[in-house]
Protein backbone atom coordinates (compact mmCIF):
# COMPACT_ATOMS: atom_id res chain seq x y z
CA UNK A 1 0.00 0.00 0.00
CA UNK A 2 2.93 2.91 0.83
CA UNK A 3 3.94 1.68 -2.76
CA UNK A 4 0.57 2.95 -3.85
CA UNK A 5 1.00 5.63 -2.41
CA UNK A 6 4.40 6.87 -2.94
CA UNK A 7 3.08 6.36 -6.78
CA UNK A 8 -0.16 8.45 -6.57
CA UNK A 9 1.73 11.27 -4.89
CA UNK A 10 4.77 11.17 -7.25
CA UNK A 11 2.33 11.35 -10.02
CA UNK A 12 1.05 14.89 -8.49
CA UNK A 13 -2.45 13.30 -7.42
CA UNK A 14 -3.96 13.18 -4.02
CA UNK A 15 -4.43 10.49 -1.39
CA UNK A 16 -7.33 10.46 1.65
CA UNK A 17 -5.38 8.57 4.45
CA UNK A 18 -5.32 8.53 8.15
CA UNK A 19 -2.68 10.62 9.75
CA UNK A 20 -1.33 10.65 13.25
CA UNK A 21 -4.15 13.00 13.99
CA UNK A 22 -7.39 12.78 11.74
CA UNK A 23 -7.79 11.56 7.65
CA UNK A 24 -6.18 13.99 6.02
CA UNK A 25 -5.62 14.61 2.06
CA UNK A 26 -2.45 14.47 1.15
CA UNK A 27 -0.18 16.00 -1.40
CA UNK A 28 2.93 17.50 -3.24
CA UNK A 29 3.38 20.33 -1.37
CA UNK A 30 6.03 21.66 -3.95
CA UNK A 31 3.79 21.22 -6.91
CA UNK A 32 1.58 24.14 -7.60
CA UNK A 33 -1.08 22.07 -9.79
CA UNK A 34 -1.17 19.95 -6.70
CA UNK A 35 -1.48 22.76 -4.64
CA UNK A 36 -4.79 24.31 -6.63
CA UNK A 37 -5.87 20.99 -6.54
CA UNK A 38 -6.55 20.45 -3.20
CA UNK A 39 -7.98 24.14 -2.97
CA UNK A 40 -10.47 23.01 -5.66
CA UNK A 41 -10.95 19.47 -3.99
CA UNK A 42 -11.96 21.15 -0.84
CA UNK A 43 -13.78 24.06 -1.80
CA UNK A 44 -11.36 25.95 -0.02
CA UNK A 45 -11.17 29.74 -0.34
CA UNK A 46 -7.63 30.76 -1.49
CA UNK A 47 -6.98 32.91 1.42
CA UNK A 48 -6.89 30.32 3.83
CA UNK A 49 -3.32 28.57 3.96
CA UNK A 50 -2.67 24.85 4.00
CA UNK A 51 0.10 23.67 6.44
CA UNK A 52 2.57 21.02 5.64
CA UNK A 53 4.46 18.18 6.70
CA UNK A 54 7.77 17.44 7.09
CA UNK A 55 9.68 13.74 7.46
CA UNK A 56 13.22 15.52 9.12
CA UNK A 57 14.86 18.74 10.58
CA UNK A 58 16.62 19.40 7.09
CA UNK A 59 13.34 19.48 5.45
CA UNK A 60 12.35 21.65 7.98
CA UNK A 61 15.20 24.01 7.52
CA UNK A 62 15.34 24.49 3.54
CA UNK A 63 11.15 25.71 4.08
CA UNK A 64 11.88 28.11 6.65
CA UNK A 65 13.92 31.26 7.33
CA UNK A 66 15.01 30.07 10.93
CA UNK A 67 13.90 28.36 14.01
CA UNK A 68 14.39 30.79 17.08
CA UNK A 69 15.74 28.79 19.81
CA UNK A 70 12.39 28.81 21.81
CA UNK A 71 10.86 27.35 19.05
CA UNK A 72 13.94 24.31 19.08
CA UNK A 73 12.60 23.69 22.25
CA UNK A 74 9.05 23.25 21.43
CA UNK A 75 9.96 21.12 18.65
CA UNK A 76 12.45 18.78 20.27
CA UNK A 77 9.59 18.38 23.09
CA UNK A 78 6.55 17.30 21.02
CA UNK A 79 7.72 16.57 16.97
CA UNK A 80 7.37 13.90 15.64
CA UNK A 81 3.67 14.89 16.95
CA UNK A 82 0.49 16.70 16.83
CA UNK A 83 1.50 19.99 16.59
CA UNK A 84 1.44 22.49 14.31
CA UNK A 85 4.42 25.49 14.05
CA UNK A 86 3.80 29.06 12.51
CA UNK A 87 7.59 29.93 10.99
CA UNK A 88 8.53 32.58 8.50
CA UNK A 89 8.89 30.72 5.20
CA UNK A 90 11.44 30.19 2.56
CA UNK A 91 10.93 31.05 -0.74
CA UNK A 92 10.71 27.19 -1.36
CA UNK A 93 7.63 27.78 -0.13
CA UNK A 94 4.77 28.76 -2.68
CA UNK A 95 2.74 32.02 -2.25
CA UNK A 96 -0.80 29.64 -3.16
CA UNK A 97 -0.02 27.54 -0.40
CA UNK A 98 0.70 30.04 2.08
CA UNK A 99 -2.14 32.35 0.56
CA UNK A 100 0.30 34.90 0.36
CA UNK A 101 1.81 34.94 3.89
CA UNK A 102 4.91 35.57 4.94
CA UNK A 103 4.16 32.36 7.25
CA UNK A 104 4.13 29.04 6.94
CA UNK A 105 2.00 26.24 9.48
CA UNK A 106 4.89 22.52 9.61
CA UNK A 107 4.21 19.69 11.29
CA UNK A 108 6.53 16.70 11.66
CA UNK A 109 3.64 13.60 12.11
CA UNK A 110 4.08 10.56 14.65
CA UNK A 111 3.46 8.35 11.82
CA UNK A 112 6.23 6.21 10.73
CA UNK A 113 4.32 5.59 7.42
CA UNK A 114 4.16 9.10 6.43
CA UNK A 115 7.68 9.88 7.61
CA UNK A 116 9.10 6.91 5.20
CA UNK A 117 6.59 8.20 2.05
CA UNK A 118 8.35 11.49 2.96
CA UNK A 119 11.56 10.63 2.75
CA UNK A 120 11.41 8.06 -0.03
CA UNK A 121 9.76 11.50 -2.24
CA UNK A 122 12.57 14.07 -0.40
CA UNK A 123 9.97 16.08 -0.48
CA UNK A 124 6.80 17.92 2.01
CA UNK A 125 3.51 16.83 1.73
CA UNK A 126 -0.28 19.16 2.24
CA UNK A 127 -1.37 18.00 4.75
CA UNK A 128 -5.39 19.44 5.37
CA UNK A 129 -8.46 17.77 6.74
CA UNK A 130 -10.62 15.75 4.25
CA UNK A 131 -13.41 17.63 4.50
CA UNK A 132 -15.38 20.15 1.82
CA UNK A 133 -14.10 23.71 3.71
CA UNK A 134 -16.57 24.48 6.72
CA UNK A 135 -17.53 21.01 6.85
CA UNK A 136 -16.51 19.00 9.90
CA UNK A 137 -13.36 16.65 9.78
CA UNK A 138 -14.30 13.08 9.41
CA UNK A 139 -12.53 9.74 11.65
CA UNK A 140 -13.90 7.50 8.75
CA UNK A 141 -13.98 7.44 4.60
CA UNK A 142 -17.25 6.27 5.18
CA UNK A 143 -18.12 10.26 5.73
CA UNK A 144 -16.49 11.55 2.81
CA UNK A 145 -18.65 13.22 0.45
CA UNK A 146 -19.52 11.49 -2.93
CA UNK A 147 -17.90 14.68 -4.91
CA UNK A 148 -14.86 14.70 -2.71
CA UNK A 149 -14.40 10.94 -3.38
CA UNK A 150 -14.70 11.39 -6.93
CA UNK A 151 -11.49 14.06 -7.22
CA UNK A 152 -9.49 11.72 -5.03
CA UNK A 153 -7.15 9.37 -6.70
CA UNK A 154 -6.56 6.92 -3.41
CA UNK A 155 -8.77 6.42 -0.83
CA UNK A 156 -6.67 4.42 2.28
CA UNK A 157 -9.44 3.13 4.53
CA UNK A 158 -8.33 2.10 7.29
CA UNK A 159 -11.24 2.45 9.57
CA UNK A 160 -12.27 4.90 12.29
CA UNK A 161 -9.42 7.03 13.58
CA UNK A 162 -10.53 8.66 17.24
CA UNK A 163 -7.82 11.27 17.31
CA UNK A 164 -8.02 14.98 17.28
CA UNK A 165 -6.45 17.76 14.94
CA UNK A 166 -3.39 18.97 15.92
CA UNK A 167 -2.20 22.04 17.88
CA UNK A 168 -1.60 25.03 15.92
CA UNK A 169 0.77 27.12 18.17
CA UNK A 170 3.23 30.49 16.98
CA UNK A 171 5.78 31.75 18.92
CA UNK A 172 6.32 35.78 19.70
CA UNK A 173 8.72 37.16 21.33
CA UNK A 174 9.72 34.05 23.22
CA UNK A 175 5.51 33.36 24.11
CA UNK A 176 3.76 31.03 22.74
CA UNK A 177 0.35 31.97 21.19
CA UNK A 178 -2.46 28.85 20.51
CA UNK A 179 -3.86 29.97 17.30
CA UNK A 180 -5.95 26.55 16.99
CA UNK A 181 -7.12 24.25 20.20
CA UNK A 182 -5.82 20.55 19.94
CA UNK A 183 -4.65 17.27 21.29
CA UNK A 184 -1.40 19.18 22.92
CA UNK A 185 -3.29 22.16 24.06
CA UNK A 186 -3.33 21.29 27.37
CA UNK A 187 0.63 20.35 27.45
CA UNK A 188 1.40 23.36 25.31
CA UNK A 189 -0.72 26.11 28.30
CA UNK A 190 2.03 24.08 30.94
CA UNK A 191 4.82 25.35 29.41
CA UNK A 192 3.83 29.20 30.26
Amino acid sequence: MESDIIKTLKDGKLVIMPTDTIYGIIGDATNEDVINKVYEVKERPHDKPLLILVSNLSMLHELVTEIPKETEKIINKFWPGPLTILFKKSSKVSDALTANSALVAIRMPNDKRLLNIMNHLNRPLISTSANISSHDAITNPNQLEEKMKEKIDLIVDEGTVNNEASTLITIVNGKIEILREGSLTEKIRKLQ
